[in-house]
């Protein structure tokens, strides 16, 4: 049994630890000289390595009486290219790849040793009884192609997108923010030669039924600011420029201000006195909508106006106008129709010296365009219907966009926003939407997302998930499927590209994949502990959702108290990989952003701190090898702070026993109360470090390892992040917080 038994082809070396054990320095050296002097002789280590292989050839040339039967035949040629191939770049087992159980690098065996195909399964019937929901990462032990293979897929057209992305988004200047020389590079490689003019006649052409269908009535001044703006107009201070030399600037209610001024090159200007926009540091706009920021949202258009549309929480004031009294469980319970207000903010751009590129205009001020009132309760989600192939033509349609709209009344609204060329401002109430759709009995909808200009996907506080097509006039979903156990906080489809995934997320922390084509069999999900990510990013260039991850939603005990950005390949959802990672003590994650129709690599993230981020997750995610010298480019990731914001009560914070006389609302929270900003920004961008364990070199004092986690006010938070979705503005970012202060700048440079 010995002779015929089967031995593993890798390589084995003498370990000199035990070979040489006994022996003493001199003595050693004295047996090397005279071995030396009868002549030359073979390695020691080599020549063990060289019987022991040549041992377990001859074993398995000579197992089954001597003679090799054809699966034997394929060990043979296995063992020998064991020997010949470097162990680097490890082939898998097409028959393994083909059935789904390709085994994980981390069980694999220490020397990458093919394993023995099995005779007893033909190929064909893998194929055809096969049925996988993912494949393992293999990213610890296996070659670069092996990687692109399992993470990507196999194919031409699979690997086409990340190889392009590879090429364009990994140069030093897109390191963090992108640069506009990549991103007018990128626009020429993906846009066809006159799409822009043919995508303006065919929206042209086309009827609007949506628009048709709604009723807006103008309203007067008075009645807008009594119910559906701030009746009080606010003011707000703003601490602005470098460390030293900052100035208080007024913030009025609804009003624009340039903090670029605090930012001159020339640092002899007066306060308030603007300067050329080469001569600043920093350049962009803070607007004051009085309330913690809801929801942001950029209309798609490449036009010159860049239209941005704004949500504010409603205040108590504005609750207390409405008939009914909300349940004591609101968050699963329609509430009472109290006002509300959409803004939509124009911005005036202008062309810069890149082709294709725009920015800013720093000379015209932004201005109120559209402000519409609604009487369905707090607005919880807003996002713009995917145009027709490409964009509207603001000019010639007389329509920004269809606008989707999720309030706590449970229901979804779709609205055809209007657009006017006046400078004074379109204000209508919103009495009857284009499109309404009602929930389910005994739920409500809870979030929203498009899957294309026809098709609408809405989450559900049952955990349900329900597809409309909205070229069908009728109000039925199409498919329903039970994606959770309960309340659905995000959903996020494979958009712009035509894969049919939704990822979405639940109260429990679940994060859950599924293909739309067969819900029911097709659904994988990944636990975590608790604090689930409010928000999912969808990266088209390397088909990877993104997301956050908190200390407390991690499975791992951790000593670090940062919070993490996260990826999750599509072919293996389960397998979290960490892209960067947020500095300790600063809070949760509560906003992410990524470019919403995949114009660049770059993502936005934000904290309860008031800090915002950006990096570039593609220096993660790609592949490379240790001695490539572009691993110094792709295996760096690199974090750079865009902003830090700072808020302070104008008034001393209430007594637990409220004995200021200050009510809170255990649900809505107290409404936003009057302080001062203040910004920090010119910041660097830095190595992220993953590593959690201390320098041994330094001497750091004991950390607690109990649950304690920093507390900051709930103004100081960031709130919500947008990316512009259009290919001449995909530099513009927009930020909001808690406060009720936005700021929107280009972050596009010239790098």
């Amino acid at each position: 049994m010995s002779e015929n038994r089967r031995r593993s082809a890798r390589q084995r070396k003498v370990n000199p630890k035990y070979a040489n054990d006994g022996w003493d320095k001199g003595t050693l050296r004295l047996l090397r000289e005279s071995s030396e002097s009868s002549g030359s002789s073979p390695d020691e280590n080599a020549k063990a390595a060289e019987l022991d292989v040549d041992v377990e050839v001859r074993a398995i040339k000579t197992s089954g009486g001597g003679h090799a039967s054809s699966a034997d035949g394929d060990d043979v040629s296995m063992a020998s290219d064991a020997v010949s191939k470097s162990s680097d770049v490890e082939t898998p087992d097409e028959d393994d790849e083909e059935n789904g159980t390709l085994a994980s690098n981390e069980d694999a065996p220490a020397g990458n040793a093919p394993r023995r195909r099995n005779p007893r399964l033909p190929r064909s019937a893998a194929s055809t009884t096969a049925h996988s929901r993912g494949l393992p990462s293999g990213h610890q032990r296996s070659g670069q192609s092996s990687i692109y293979h399992l993470s990507f897929g196999p194919d031409v057209e699979d690997l086409h997108d990340i190889l392009q992305a590879r090429d364009t988004w990994l140069n030093g200047r897109d390191v963090t923010l992108p640069s506009r020389a990549t991103l007018s590079a990128a626009h020429a490689s993906q846009t066809p030669d006159g799409a822009a003019e043919k995508a303006s006649k065919f929206a042209r052409l086309q009827s609007d039924p949506i628009m048709e269908n709604q009723i807006f009535i103008k309203i007067e001044d008075n009645e807008l600011y009594a119910r559906y703006l701030l009746q009080d107009k606010p003011s707000h201070s703003v601490v602005l420029g470098p460390l030293g030399r900052q100035q208080q600037f007024p913030l009025e209610y609804c009003s624009p201000l340039d903090f670029g001024q605090a930012w001159p090159k020339a640092f002899g200007l007066e306060q308030g006195q603007t300067s050329p926009s080469q001569e600043r540091y920093h350049e962009g706009w803070l607007l004051n909508v009085g309330e913690k920021v809801q929801c942001l949202a950029w209309a798609p258009g490449d036009e010159g106006v860049q239209y941005l549309a704004i949500v504010a929480r409603c205040t108590s004031t504005q609750r207390q106008l409405a008939l009914g009294e909300e349940d004591i469980r609101p968050a699963f319970h329609p509430s009472p129709a109290y006002p509300s207000a959409i803004q939509l903010w124009a911005f005036q751009t202008q062309a810069t010296g890149v082709k294709g590129i725009r920015t800013l205009s720093m000379q015209t001020k932004p201005r109120l365009a559209v402000v519409i009132g609604t009487d369905w309760g707090n607005i919880r989600h807003i996002k713009w219907r995917p145009p027709p192939r490409y964009s509207y033509n603001y000019e010639t349609s007389n329509l920004i966009g269809h606008l989707g709209v999720l309030s706590t009344d449970g229901s979804v609204r779709i609205l055809a926003i209007p657009v006017s060329s006046s400078t004074s401002p379109l204000i209508f109430k919103a009495d009857h939407a284009g499109l309404t759709i009602p929930p389910p009995p005994n739920t409500l909808f809870t979030t929203l997302t498009f899957a294309g200009p026809t098709d609408l996907i809405l989450g559900a506080t049952d955990g349900s998930i329900h597809l409309f097509d909205l070229s069908d006039p009728s109000t039925t979903p199409y498919l329903t499927h039970n994606q959770h156990n309960t309340y659905i906080l995000s959903l996020c489809t494979a958009t712009p590209s035509s894969l049919p995934f939704l990822a979405s997320t639940s109260a429990t922390g679940e994060l859950t994949l599924t293909d739309l084509r067969s819900p029911e069999q097709d659904t994988v999900s990944v636990p975590r502990a608790c604090f689930p990510a409010k928000d999912l990013v969808f990266a088209p260039f390397t088909r990877t959702f993104i997301t956050t991850l908190d200390r407390a939603g991690n499975t791992h005990t951790e000593t670090s108290s940062a919070t993490f950005i996260v990826a999750h390949h599509l072919r293996h959802f389960t397998t979290t990989h960490r892209v960067a990672k947020l500095p300790e003590h600063t809070g949760a994650a509560t906003a992410l952003a990524g470019s919403p129709g995949g114009l660049h690599p770059c993502i936005l993230v934000g904290n309860a701190k008031g800090q915002v981020f950006a990096t570039n997750y593609l220096r993660k995610i790609m592949p490379h090898r240790r001695n490539d010298p572009r691993s110094k480019i792709g295996a760096i990731a690199w974090m750079q702070k865009i902003c830090e914001y700072d808020w302070r009560p104008l008034t001393p914070p209430a007594t637990a026993d409220g004995s200021l006389g200050v009510d809170i609302d255990l649900y809505h929270g107290r409404d936003t109360r009057k302080g001062v900003s203040r910004f920090h920004e010119g910041f660097k961008p830095e190595k992220v470090d993953f590593g959690i364990a201390a320098n041994p070199k330094k001497k750091t004092p004991k950390k607690d390892l109990g649950a304690a986690e920093p507390i900051f006010e709930e103004e100081n938070a960031v709130t919500a992040l947008e990316w512009n979705p259009n290919h001449s503005c995909a530099g513009f970012a927009a930020m909001g917080w808690g406060s009720g202060i936005v700021r929107v700048q280009d972050l596009a440079h010239d790098m």
